[in-house]
């Protein structure tokens, strides 16, 4: 049976989403000044920030109505905005992209390319934000419907090597979504009985021309590939794709919304606050959906944790 044309259409909106939040912002980058890159851009970092917080509200609030059409309605509805607060404050990934510029400019590149170096790691900063705030309602507002058991990887082309052997991959509701910087696979979710399978990562390699292979794998890995060498033994599908451990576990939660003004902290009893730190934080972790899974009881336990950090209403 095919996969569910929604998944496929919900991927690639996201990722044209993203795309053209990026061009957005590589527009307003554009116009920093050479002469004094910092003030230039310092004064046009405010303007980017909102269209990506606008691209991530957008990719949030597009998961309410595509999971209703896949699945059916669910015991409370996603979020956007505290979707979007999880993936955390814009300050430092905002400034990166001016630090990177003016490193290649101390290191002796010219401003131009200097610049576009700049432009390019801010490219990859509002991608992955726009992606990540798109997952992570997804995941929210699957584990709000029962009917759902577990998500497959949903990868279309083109992809990187790393996210191209996941392909199809099913996962438990408790497993967090592995990413990379700029990737933006989305999630399929399943249901007992559902039979529809999406394509292996063989079957995503074998539709790439040899040079798209070549550029995406590098000529010997592409040349092993191609003499029967397994995809996963090739690639490592795990490098920069990582999690924390906090509080003696591993775990996937979030500082972001936990002082008293953020959506989680404001429902926060305890806080304390921490030196050199301007507001007081909630002293327990704000916990991402997937983490919320695995530590619950069941799904109606889960469901009523979703609700006390904030992701369902």
């Amino acid at each position: 049976m095919s996969p569910p044309e929604q998944a496929r259409q919900h991927q690639q909106e996201r990722a044209e989403l993203g795309a053209a939040t990026a061009r957005a912002v590589r527009t307003v980058w554009s116009g920093v000044d050479p002469e004094d890159l910092e003030r230039s851009w310092l004064a046009r970092a405010a303007l980017v920030a909102a269209l990506i917080r606008r691209g991530q509200l957008t990719a949030a609030s597009s998961s309410e109505a595509w999971l209703r059409g896949e699945v059916g309605e669910g015991e409370g509805q996603v979020k956007p905005e505290a979707a979007v607060a999880a993936t955390g404050d814009l300050t430092v990934p905002l400034l990166y992209p001016l630090i990177v510029a003016l490193n290649r400019v101390g290191r002796g590149w010219s401003t131009a390319l200097s610049i576009l170096s700049g432009a390019a790691f801010l490219e990859m900063v509002t991608r992955s934000l726009i992606a990540d705030a798109g997952r992570i309602a997804d995941m929210a507002g699957m584990i709000a419907r029962p009917r759902v058991v577990t998500y497959v990887r949903v990868v279309e082309l083109p992809a990187c090597p790393r996210c191209i052997i996941l392909a199809g991959a099913e996962y438990s509701l408790s497993e967090g979504f592995l990413r990379h910087p700029r990737c933006d696979c989305t999630m399929a979710p399943r249901r007992p009985g559902d039979t529809w399978e999406l394509a292996s990562p063989k079957q995503l390699y074998e539709q790439m021309s040899p040079e798209q292979q070549r550029k995406a794998f590098g000529r010997p890995a592409a040349r092993a590939i191609g003499d029967g060498a397994d995809l996963a033994q090739v690639v490592n599908a795990r490098r920069g794709m990582t999690t924390a451990t906090r509080y003696r576990r591993t775990v996937q939660a979030t500082t972001e919304g936990t002082t008293r003004r953020g959506l989680y902290g404001s429902r926060r009893a305890q806080f304390e606050k921490i030196p050199g730190n301007r507001y007081a934080t909630a002293t327990a972790p704000r916990l991402l959906p997937e983490e919320i899974y695995r530590q619950a009881d069941n799904r109606a336990h889960a469901i009523r944790l979703l609700r006390r950090y904030g992701y369902l209403f």
